[in-house]
């Protein structure tokens, strides 16, 4: 293994690491900043790339969610999420219907191959509540 492969290695096992003590579904940039906590030298392009890399692979799970920048989620089982309009805070929810079976059951769909769906809750979480009703 050259030297290249070598830093490789250990900077994908960095990044996977500090990703996995994170349990915020953490945005590139957020693990990029608690990265660099540790290891001030890493990049940020090599973090962006690596996380990049995991989702590609199928190891983590890339979440698009409306007005905020992609988040990154260890947890690969269905599930949904619910994201405070405050301060962007991300949270799963369990369903017991989730994505096949919604899909399945959904009017308005037919003619199309429905390939998975994606369901957004949106509100405001507890700090962003109590925040909110001080300002009343």
């Amino acid at each position: 293994m050259n030297n290249n492969q070598k830093r490789n290695t250990l900077q994908k096992r960095i990044v996977s690491d500090v990703f996995c003590e994170m349990h915020n579904h953490p945005s590139a940039g957020m693990v990029y900043e608690a990265v660099r906590e540790k290891y001030p030298n890493i990049s940020r392009a090599t973090v962006y790339r690596l996380l990049a890399e995991a989702a590609e692979e199928g190891k983590i799970k890339r979440l698009k969610l409306t007005d905020a920048n992609d988040r990154y989620d260890i947890t690969l089982k269905p599930h949904y999420h619910v994201v405070c309009r405050g301060c962007g805070a991300v949270a799963d929810v369990e369903a017991e219907q989730v994505d096949e079976e919604l899909s399945q059951s959904a009017v308005g769909c037919e003619g199309f191959l429905v390939e998975g769906c994606h369901v957004e809750f949106v509100g405001l979480c507890e700090g962003c509540r109590g925040n909110s009703m001080e300002n009343n």
